[in-house]
This record gives structure tokens, sequence and C-alpha cells, in this order.
């Protein structure tokens, strides 16, 4: 009887730790985040602006790149430079998950950019989340791709 209980006792104390560990990443706070994008058959004008808004699941801006920029011409099947986003330090991951993000373009002209993305969202415990997405597409008329629900 005494073996049983012990396993018991072991067990559910494996299981409160366990908790706890997921309970303490839930709670981790954003500390930065970064996009790179890599252009497909399709490049992006040197002069089309490109936004990037992270929204938390009450709406709320958990990330965006401010000030909005044009990040200069992306060529044909090449890789951008991470690009860094602002992040509101106050918002948990637990507040993130459930949200969503948006990738908009501002075009000056006739614009069509085949893309892939990675998202990266880092959280000051070390634990990250991560979303990419291949082959997306924006024009003039159809400007922003909604990504993954996080």
């Amino acid at each position: 009887m005494r073996p049983v209980t012990n396993l018991i006792a072991a067990t559910a104390a494996v299981l409160l730790l366990l908790s706890a560990v997921a309970t303490a990443h839930e709670t981790a706070k954003l500390k930065d985040a970064n996009i790179v994008f890599e252009t497909e058959g399709k490049n992006k004008s040197a002069g089309t602006r490109v936004i990037v808004e992270v929204y938390c699941r009450d709406g709320s801006v958990a990330a965006r790149n401010t000030p909005v920029q044009t990040y200069g011409k992306f060529e044909h099947f090449t890789k951008s430079a991470p690009i860094g986003l602002v992040v509101d330090p106050s918002k948990a991951k637990r507040e993130i998950r459930g949200g969503y993000f948006l990738i908009r373009i501002e075009p000056v002209s006739h614009e069509t950019w085949t893309f892939n993305y990675v998202l990266t969202l880092n959280f000051d415990d070390g634990s990250h989340l991560v979303y990419g997405q291949l082959n997306r597409k924006v024009t003039h008329d159809d400007p922003t791709v909604r990504g993954v629900n996080l």
C-alpha cells in the first residue's frame, strides 16, 4: 500500500510542478518581436510602405512596426533583415494567444507582392511564439493579409 501512496504523491507533485511551469509561461510578458520577409516572384516596390500589427484577443495592440516605413525595395527571391516591432511590454502571453496579426501595404502605384514571412514574439521568460506562412500575396486592390490566429 505504501508504494502506491508514494507513487500517487509523486505523480501529484509532478503535475503541480508542470502546472506551475505552464502557468508561468502564460504570464510571461512580451519582451520583443520581429518579422522577416522572403520575397517570391513578385517584388515589393521601394516606395510601398509595410504595416505589421499584432493584436491581443481583446483587440488591443501587442506589437507593431512604428514608425511605418517602406524598408526599400524587396527584390525577387531575397530575404529581408529582421524588422523590429515596438511591443507593449505589459502584454502577457495569455493575452496574445487567441489574437491575430495583420500585414498590410500602402502601395504608391500598381503593386503585387508575393512573400513568405516568419513572425517571432519573444517573452521575458525565454519562451517564444513563432508564426510563419508561405506564398502570401498583397496587391493594391487587396492590400492586407491576416495572419493565423495566435
